[in-house]
């Protein structure tokens, strides 16, 4: 369409031109809410609802760069009655924003076939491709689920898209200034034209309550996590679906240039290119992708493809940066295998939004990109935070998780007599089921066979009857049998409800390694093997291929006995790994894999790290081939049942074929199995995995690290102390006592590791830290788990385990910088006084900590020294909750 015939349409956004179908006298309906619902008493018609479409200026934002303050093209849809003066009615809004509306191009991808390091200079240029015409009408998203319940629907071109100016910048702020600016003329704080660039204003829309709630998947499930870090007045809810709230962690991990699953080789410029799709006045508004060309130049110019630092680039599209300032109530969906926007991003966000009070919600499904909640919990969402009713829904259970077919809970009633051609069921027990979710009915046929039916659950009248969306048993000779089971079977349309995500009662299990390269080597609570294994990277071996090699150089693979229960995990799991590489660059990844007892396994999480990032996302620290350091780094946030007889594996690899940057093979990492760990978030904490691939009860592994003790070679007197303190901890296992046996036991582990004339190494150290866990089973301190996140990208899990470990290693560190004997000893004795304090979370730990970080301060260090150092700092403070 024209611009010049654009004006005429847009007006339709102001109140004074009524659909003529509203103008006769009893034609208004009201909002109408039922079980705390919103119901469709508005006309579904479309031909009744009133269009128009308007540009929204965005004050103080000029990203094409010609003078002119960008504006936002939006369409407006809106019931009838808000056209009528009579009527006097006023509707919420339901806003999305988006780029891709007017079309998206063809990816023209970086290559990843390179060495670390050392990208390609440039990547193949954008193809042009077709331009979806988006004036007057963007998209009819929505229209048909919300007009009906009496709310408006609101799309927007995002900028630099359709008929909007300006350019798409990947997630920088222009963009999200973008949206704020339509929210801020729903409430009539902006400005808003009839076309794209005249001067005649459209009216304030004075047909809406300005409660505004926005809904999107992926990028268009961005944009209101981005709106809402405004602060922005008259944003009250939100929906985000599989949403971004790091760019950063979108293309990169832990240091590591990665690419999302699928799409190997994009990249923030990539992108940009792709929803290019705006028009210039210098072509007539007609599709111009040369007006942001500079743009994306710049964006090319500043990713950084090389390092894989996060930078300022990166910080400038970090939503985390102010989630502080949301307020809007957050209905959150991701999916639990998404592999496009990885669960990590929805984790950190949620973890953020409880911390801050928000009212939240977590839809947590089995399936991959995108997956909206069911129905009946965003039209609760909205119907509490928009329209204002008192619903309750914010004391409903905060966690949904669709749960895996095989581990489905049991969620059923019977049904009370025999049935026929009938919505409305009588069962025993109502309370069983769930409104707005998806019953399964059995239906029995007059020949005795029986098959099944779904309908939705409409209403729950009271606790003996259900009211079904449609009738069922309506043939001839049908019926719903007397005592036949009415259930809830487990899928996205039926999310199991919890208190709370990860659920309250996860807590973190650690397993250490035992050998087996290069077949398949333990994971176990037992001190894990004093030895080391190497894998030798070859990025063209898929991780597939890997996890169902029974032998093979490429991976380190370790598995759990067979489980003889059911194991849940929710939560992130975490890898601590002491490595050396024979290159000073690599790759590093790691992967939860789920084993069944015959069949294929299952990839259930993965995690990144460059080596070179090892303490943070924005610092590259050298390697040095043969060196080892500490890996720590997480997996992808989970939920998931690994059946009884399954067994749970970790695989080591280099190169991720499917996500990293793919060198020549050759490089070796090599790991040291005594200083390495897994941490698995586990529902009912170390006890219940313990239980689950039996490792004995707590005395019998107190017992089996006792047997470890004997077999390290340890000096004899030193062995018979350590030997001596075990046997008093696990002849007091079921008093109270044990905790301060085992407490003491590992109290004479530090000491004997960390005085002057250590007669207990680190390695060892590490392998007895094992017997934390048994005091972890019998409760005797807390197992911590918090996720911390850090301004500069920077995630980690504080446990006590992970401060005594890099306690340990920050002494071992300063040993090795070669200082005066006497001011190494100081130093070193501190660290280890810290170490020894954190058992129990002792409330000393902080302040010997700050005596340790001060008298680091005042002593003489190379520049490089005590950048080493400093990198360090603030993981310690966060893992000892300082």
């Amino acid at each position: 369409m024209a611009v010049a015939g654009t004006a005429q349409v847009a007006q339709a956004a102001s109140a004074s031109d009524a659909s003529p179908s509203a103008d006769a006298p009893g034609a208004c309906a009201t909002p109408t809410f039922a079980d705390g619902l919103a119901q469709n008493v508005f006309s579904a018609d479309s031909t009744t609802w009133v269009r128009g479409e308007a540009w929204v200026q965005v004050p103080g934002v000029d990203s094409d760069r010609d003078g002119i303050p960008d504006r936002v093209h939006i369409d407006i849809t809106r019931p009838a009655e808000t056209a009528n003066p009579s009527c006097g009615y006023k509707a919420p809004v339901i806003f999305e924003a988006s780029p891709y509306f007017a079309n998206l191009g063809p990816n023209a991808n970086w290559s990843v076939d390179h060495e670390i390091g050392d990208p390609p200079a440039t990547r193949p240029a954008q193809m042009p491709f077709m331009i979806r015409n988006t004036s007057p009408i963007i998209s009819n998203d929505f229209n048909t689920a919300w007009l009906p319940r009496g709310f408006a629907v609101v799309h927007a071109d995002s900028l630099g898209t359709g008929w909007s100016t300006g350019c798409a910048t990947d997630g920088a702020s222009n963009e999200t200034l973008g949206v704020k600016a339509v929210i801020d003329w729903l409430n009539g704080r902006a400005t808003a034209y009839t076309s794209v660039d005249g001067n005649t204003t459209v009216p304030d829309p004075d047909w809406t309550t300005g409660k505004v709630g926005m809904m999107g998947t992926s990028y268009n499930g961005t944009l209101p996590i981005a709106a809402a870090t405004t602060g922005v007045e008259g944003l009250d809810a939100i929906v985000p679906i599989s949403p971004v709230v790091s760019y950063y962690d979108y293309y990169r991990t832990n240091g590591m240039v990665r690419g999302p699953g699928g799409f190997q080789g994009e990249d923030s410029d990539v992108l940009a290119d792709v929803v290019n799709t705006r028009r210039s006045a210098a072509t007539g508004w007609q599709p111009d992708p040369s007006v942001c060309r500079p743009v994306i130049q710049d964006i090319t110019a500043n990713i950084d493809r090389a390092s894989g630092d996060y930078t300022s680039f990166w910080n400038d599209r970090n939503l985390m940066n102010d989630v502080d300032k949301i307020h809007a109530a957050v209905l959150l969906a991701h999916g639990d295998n998404d592999n496009n926007v990885m669960t990590r991003q929805a984790a950190e966000f949620y973890d953020a939004i409880k911390q801050l009070g928000v009212p939240h919600e977590f839809y947590f499904h089995q399936g991959g990109h995108g997956g909206s909640p069911p129905d009946v919990m965003v039209n609760r969402w909205f119907t509490r935070y928009l329209y204002g009713v008192q619903n309750g829904v914010e004391k409903l259970p905060k966690s949904y998780v669709v749960r895996e077919a095989n581990a489905c809970p049991p969620r059923q009633t019977p049904v009370v007599g025999d049935q026929s051609n009938t919505a409305t069921l009588t069962v025993a027990d109502s309370g069983q089921l769930t409104l707005g979710l998806t019953a399964t009915i059995p239906i029995t046929a007059s020949n005795g066979t029986v098959t099944t039916t779904t309908r939705l659950i409409s209403k729950i009248p009271d606790s003996r009857h259900i009211v079904l969306a449609s009738a069922v048993a309506t043939a001839a000779g049908q019926r719903v049998a007397d005592g036949a089971s009415v259930s809830l079977a487990c899928g996205s349309a039926n999310p199991t409800p919890y208190a709370e995500w990860p659920d309250p009662t996860a807590a973190p299990a650690t397993l250490d390694f035992t050998a087996g390269a290069p077949a398949i080597g333990g994971l176990t609570f037992q001190p894990g093997s004093g030895t080391t294994e190497t894998l030798t990277d070859n990025a063209m071996v898929t991780a597939t291929t890997s996890m169902n090699a029974a032998s093979s150089n490429v991976r380190l693979l370790y598995q759990t006995p067979a489980l003889t229960q059911n194991v849940r995990l929710s939560g992130t799991p975490w890898l601590s790994l002491w490595m050396s590489f024979s290159k000073p660059k690599a790759n590093l990844t790691g992967v939860l894999v789920d084993y069944p007892p015959t069949g294929s396994p299952t990839i259930l999480s993965r995690g990144w790290l460059d080596p070179e990032n090892r303490d943070s996302p924005a610092t590259t620290e050298a390697i040095t081939p043969g060196q080892y350091h500490r890996m720590h780094f997480d997996l992808q946030a989970k939920d998931a049942v690994i059946l009884a007889g399954h067994r749970i594996g970790i695989m080591i690899l280099s190169s991720d074929n499917e996500h990293t940057i793919r060198p020549a093979p050759g490089t070796q990492l090599t790991m040291d199995l005594a200083r390495s760990t897994v941490q698995l978030p586990v529902v009912g904490g170390a006890a219940a995995l313990a239980a689950a691939i039996g490792a004995g009860s707590p005395a019998a592994q107190v017992d089996a690290a006792r047997v470890s003790v004997d077999r390290m070679g340890l000096p004899v007197t030193v062995a018979n102390q350590l030997r001596l303190a075990l046997i008093d901890a696990s002849r007091k296992v079921g008093t109270p006592a044990a905790c301060t046996a085992l407490s003491d036991f590992q109290g004479q582990v530090f000491d004997l590791a960390g005085s002057p004339n250590a007669t207990v190494t680190l390695d060892q150290a590490q392998r007895l830290m094992s017997v934390s866990q048994v005091g972890t089973q019998l409760g005797c301190s807390d197992p911590g788990g918090k996720t911390v996140y850090l301004p500069d990208e920077t995630y980690l899990t504080a446990t006590p385990a992970a401060a005594q470990v890099d306690l340990m290693e920050f002494a071992e560190t300063i040993e090795g910088f070669g200082l005066d004997q006497g001011v190494t000893a100081d130093l070193t004795n501190r660290a280890w006084t810290v170490a020894g304090l954190v058992t129990g979370r002792a409330p000393a730990a902080c302040a010997s900590l700050q005596t340790l970080l001060h008298t680091v301060a005042r002593t003489q260090l190379t520049t490089q020294q005590r950048a080493t150092l400093d990198a360090r700092t603030p993981r310690l403070d966060a893992e000892l909750s300082c």
